[in-house]
């Protein structure tokens, strides 16, 4: 039996529940984390780690690969590259990694203040989770 074959066995609301139950423990134990301390950045950390991993263990089916495609694929890897070098090299130049810099202010740091309260921060976990689910999914 391949994993597929399990996969398609296993009912749709347990498939769910499970990514569901894990997201919610990342997301309260995240926003249980004081910001920028390395407890938090470890829980990123493992969480984009894990999601990596799955995302590349997967085969998904092959795409025609169109000039159109090509385009959107060049455009948006370049934008990704730039927004990641552009937060590596903030994160790289701030005095201290554990303290925000408004020098080199990084992603984290701008949303820093929408996201100070509890409630907010977990609502804020569970968006970049949910947003990274979304981009690994398989379907």
């Amino acid at each position: 039996m391949t994993t597929s074959e399990a996969a398609s066995r296993t009912p749709p609301f347990r498939r769910r529940l499970v990514p569901l139950a894990v997201g919610v423990v990342l997301a309260v134990g995240g926003a249980a984390t004081r910001p920028f301390s390395w407890s938090a950045t470890a829980l990123v950390l493992v969480s984009v780690v894990v999601a990596l991993v799955l995302a590349w263990r997967r085969r998904p089916a092959r795409t025609p690969f169109t000039t159109r495609l090509r385009r959107g694929v060049a455009l948006w890897a370049t934008l990704l590259a730039v927004a990641a070098i552009w937060e590596g090299y903030a994160f790289v130049r701030q005095p201290d990694w554990t303290q925000p810099s408004s020098e080199h202010p990084t992603l984290s740091t701008l949303l820093d203040p929408a996201l100070e309260q509890g409630p907010l921060r977990f609502a804020g976990w569970l968006i970049w989770l949910g947003a990274g689910w979304w981009l690994c999914r398989d379907e």
